[in-house]
């Protein structure tokens, strides 16, 4: 063989390797696209039975309920644009109030690039939430940093705890930390 046919044959078997590198990065990058699972948490369809553990009367709070019109509901929500997330002890330090004027239940979603982080139980009127758990393994995907996110508010009717039609989205800063 001589030395043309020999580096011929080299540079060949150097495209071949390298085509089919190419065709293994562009399955993976199919694969993960299209065909990886992604974890979800769905927003349930009837409020959580249990209250949420973390939850608390807010202090001072004696205002009378504001009609509800009939097939339909009334809230008023107090809360912080500002949320901190440790990672060491999976939490989320927040503040998010549902008064005692409202006449609806809620649950609480905080939502990193459409994915779900924290979901607390049921919040009752009156009563106001400091702290949230991470759901299981979520702080596995986070850096620390600061997060443009959002709250979720999710309503229920108090005694049916059905789901109402509408929800609420609420821009925040979220800032995790190790």
């Amino acid at each position: 063989m001589s030395k043309n046919q020999e580096r011929t044959a080299k540079e060949k078997g150097i495209i071949y390797a390298l085509l089919l590198i190419t065709i293994i990065a562009v399955c993976v990058t199919v694969w993960a696209i299209f065909f990886r699972e992604k974890e979800t948490v769905l927003a349930p369809d009837y409020a959580p039975q249990e209250e949420e553990e973390n939850s608390e009367a807010i202090p001072d709070d004696d205002t009378e309920k504001m009609e509800q019109p009939e097939g339909g509901g009334s809230v008023s929500l107090s809360y912080s644009k500002e949320v901190t997330v440790d990672l060491g002890d999976r939490t989320a330090k927040l503040y998010f109030a549902n008064p005692g004027k409202s006449n609806q239940d809620i649950v609480l979603q905080l939502v990193i690039r459409e994915e779900v982080i924290v979901q607390s139980g049921t919040i009752k009127p009156g009563k106001q939430v400091m702290n949230l758990n991470l759901l299981d393994h979520k702080e596995k995907m986070l850096e620390p940093g600061v997060y443009e996110g959002k709250f979720a508010v999710l309503y229920y009717h108090p005694e049916t705890r059905e789901k109402a039609v509408v929800n609420t989205e609420i821009p925040v800063t979220i800032t995790v930390s190790e």
